[in-house]
């Protein structure tokens, strides 16, 4: 089976895990955004968080809890189970999924809009269920995807680590257990 790495920046991952975690704050992301979905059969639902490194997106966690979110920078937090997947246009259906639920993603109509035109195609709203994180973040290096080499003409699939994040998400290897 496959299950799939998704890179997340550290102010999403706040909001996921936030919750979970005992941290009180008003706010909760369900919902992930992304221009594209897993199309692979084989996919077992199982969704890895990596939290990106990213500084600007650090600094949007309320101070009290930075400390707390430190050890999950440029790690995989955690796992959840992407149970549903629905489609939304970039156009004023965007709009009205927004309206409806705002909170689901904790982006704004205007984020979610922007998003969207950089898209020009539709976005796909991942649902976060069951989710897990770990106590003990996990490396990149812990994961491993099959990818295509070619050697003498002769192409043949490996294993092999991961070593940099993806860029929105990949397919790896399912290595750990969804509780």
């Amino acid at each position: 089976m496959k299950s799939v790495l998704l890179s997340i920046q550290p102010y999403y991952v706040f909001l996921i895990i936030a919750q979970l975690m005992g941290w009180d704050i008003p706010q909760r992301k369900t919902e992930e955004v992304r221009k594209d979905l897993p199309k692979d059969k084989a996919w077992d639902k199982n969704t890895y968080i990596y939290c990106s490194k990213n500084q600007k997106s650090y600094k949007q966690i309320p101070a009290k809890y930075r400390p707390l979110m430190e050890k999950f920078l440029g790690k995989v937090v955690g796992v959840f189970v992407c149970d549903n997947i629905r489609r939304g246009r970039a156009d004023n259906a965007i709009a009205a999924y927004y309206h409806n639920n705002p909170d689901e993603t904790c982006l704004s109509d205007l984020e979610l809009r922007e998003y969207a035109t950089t898209a020009r195609k539709p976005l796909y709203f991942w649902r976060i269920s069951g989710l897990t994180v770990y106590d003990t973040p996990k490396e990149l290096r812990e994961f491993k995807k099959r990818v295509k080499k070619c050697t003498n003409g002769v192409w043949y699939a490996v294993r092999e680590s991961i070593t940099r994040p993806p860029q929105s998400w990949c397919y790896v290897e399912a290595v750990y257990e969804v509780c």
